[in-house]
C-alpha cells in the first residue's frame, strides 16, 4: 500500500543549527542546551506517535481478524436460492475482503511505527554520544581554553608591542649620539647604544615570535573547539531532520492505507449493491411458490336443501322411498348465491358445539372461530366441513375437527 506523493511534499533545508545556536566568535556555546532540549523533547513526541501508531494497528488488525473469522465461519442459508443467495455469498466474500484489508493496513501501519520507533533508538544512542563529546563541564573547560588563549595572544601583542618601542628608543638614542659634532662623544657610549639597538631588536624578535607562537596555539585550540561544536550541533540537526521527515512519511503512509482502505470498501459495497439490484422479489417469491406449491383447492361451500315429504295420509312405497333416500343423498350441494337469505332453504340445527381451536375464514362461505366459542351445528355439512351458525346469527363452514364432536357436546 504505497502511493506517490506530490513534489512539493519533498522538504528543504531547516536551518544550520551551528550558525543559529552558537556564536563561533566569542566561543558562547550557550545554544547547546536549547538543541538538546529540543531534542529530548521531540523524542517524547515522537514515542506518543509511535504508541499511537501501534493502537491504531492492533485496532484495525483485530477488526479485520474479526471479519475475516466471522466470514468464513458463518454459513449461508440453505433455504434461499437464485439472486438473493448470491447477493449473500457476495456480501460474505466482501466481508472477508474487507478484513483482510484491514489485516494488510494494520501491517502497513505497524512497519511505519517500527521504523519511527528504530529512529527513536538511534537518536538516542547519537545524542548521548553527543553529549559525551559536548557536556557541560567540557563546555566550560574548552570556552576557558579559548579566553586563556585571547588573553595570551593580548599579552604576547602588548609585549611585542613594548619591545618594538623599546627598539626604536635605542634606535633614535643611537642616531642621535652619531649626528652629535662635537668630539666628546666617546666611541665607548657609541658602542654601548649599539648593543642597547641589538638587545632590543633581539626582544623585539622574541616577542613577536612569542606572539606568533600564541596565535598560532589559539587557532589550533579554537579549531578544534569549533570542530567539536559543529559536529555535535550536526548531529542533532541530522537526528532532527531525520526525525521530522520520518514522522512525515510515517503518517503520509497511514493516510494513505486509510484511502485504499476506504476504496477498496466501496469496491465491497458496490458489488453488494450491484448484485442486490439483480434481487426480484416477485420473481424470486414465484419461484418459491412454483417450486414448494402443494395444488390445494378451496373447500367447495356447502348448503343444506329440504328433503320432500310425500302428502300426508299415503305411505311411502319401495319406490318412493328410494327417490327419498336419493333426495336426501344429493341435498349437498354448491351455495349459490341468495341461498343463506332464503327461509324457504334455511339449514336446521342438529345439535350445538364448542371450537377447539381458532379458525380465520378464507372465503365468504366460512366463518371465523375462537377457542372455546359456542355454535350450533346445523345440517348441511360433511364428514370434513361442518356448518355451523355462531351467537352472533353468522352461518359458514368451518372444519369439523375444530369443534367438538357429538359425545361431547357442550
Amino acid at each position: 500500500m504505497v502511493s506517490t506523493r506530490p513534489s512539493s511534499f519533498i522538504m528543504g533545508s531547516i536551518g544550520d543549527f551551528a550558525e543559529e545556536f552558537w556564536n563561533v566568535e566569542v566561543g558562547d556555546f550557550g545554544g547547546w542546551e536549547v538543541v538538546s532540549q529540543r531534542t529530548k523533547e521531540t523524542a517524547k513526541v515522537t514515542s506518543t506517535c509511535v504508541d499511537f501508531m501501534k493502537q491504531v494497528a492492533a485496532a484495525l488488525d483485530t477488526f479485520g481478524k474479526t471479519l475475516v473469522r466471522v466470514a468464513r465461519s458463518s454459513t449461508l442459508p440453505e433455504l434461499e436460492h437464485g439472486e438473493l443467495r448470491n447477493s449473500l455469498v457476495t456480501a460474505r466474500d466482501g466481508v472477508e475482503a474487507l478484513g483482510q484489508d484491514a489485516t494488510d493496513a494494520a501491517a502497513a501501519v505497524t512497519s511505519q511505527a517500527n521504523q519511527l520507533s528504530n529512529h527513536l533508538t538511534d537518536a538516542r544512542l547519537s545524542r548521548r554520544r553527543a553529549t559525551e563529546d559536548i557536556n557541560v563541564l567540557s563546555c566550560r573547560k574548552r570556552q576557558q581554553q579559548v579566553k586563556e588563549g585571547v588573553r595570551r595572544v593580548q599579552h604576547a601583542r602588548r609585549n611585542a608591542q613594548h619591545k618594538m618601542r623599546d627598539l626604536v628608543d635605542a634606535e633614535t638614542h643611537r642616531l642621535n649620539l652619531d649626528c652629535r659634532p662635537d668630539a666628546k662623544v666617546k666611541d665607548r657610549d657609541r658602542e654601548k647604544a649599539s648593543q642597547a639597538e641589538e638587545r632590543a631588536a633581539e626582544a623585539l624578535r622574541e616577542a613577536e615570535s612569542q606572539h606568533k607562537e600564541t596565535v598560532k596555539a589559539h587557532n589550533t585550540a579554537l579549531e578544534s573547539w569549533c570542530s567539536t561544536a559543529s559536529s555535535a550541533f550536526r548531529t542533532l540537526q541530522d537526528v532532527e531532520e531525520t526525525r521530522v521527515r520520518l514522522v512525515r512519511d510515517s503518517f503520509w503512509a497511514v493516510a494513505n492505507v486509510y484511502s485504499l482502505l476506504a476504496v477498496h470498501t466501496d469496491q465491497h459495497q458496490d458489488a453488494l449493491r450491484t448484485a442486490l439490484l439483480q434481487v426480484d422479489v416477485g420473481e424470486e417469491v414465484a419461484a418459491w411458490v412454483s417450486q414448494h406449491r402443494t395444488c390445494q383447492t378451496q373447500p367447495i361451500p356447502l348448503v343444506y336443501s329440504p328433503v320432500p315429504r310425500p302428502p300426508a295420509g299415503m305411505t311411502p312405497t319401495s319406490s318412493a322411498r328410494s327417490t327419498l333416500n336419493s333426495s336426501a343423498r344429493s341435498t349437498i350441494t354448491e351455495v349459490s348465491v341468495g341461498s343463506e337469505d332464503s327461509g324457504e332453504d334455511s339449514p336446521v340445527p342438529v345439535r350445538k358445539a364448542r371450537a377447539l381451536y381458532k379458525f380465520a375464514a378464507r372465503s365468504g362461505s366460512e366463518v371465523c372461530l375462537k377457542a372455546g366459542q359456542a355454535v350450533v351445528v346445523m345440517e348441511g355439512g360433511s364428514k370434513e366441513w361442518s356448518l355451523v351458525r355462531t351467537t352472533e346469527g353468522i352461518l359458514g363452514f368451518v372444519p369439523t375437527k375444530f369443534i367438538t364432536p357429538p359425545e361431547k357436546e357442550a
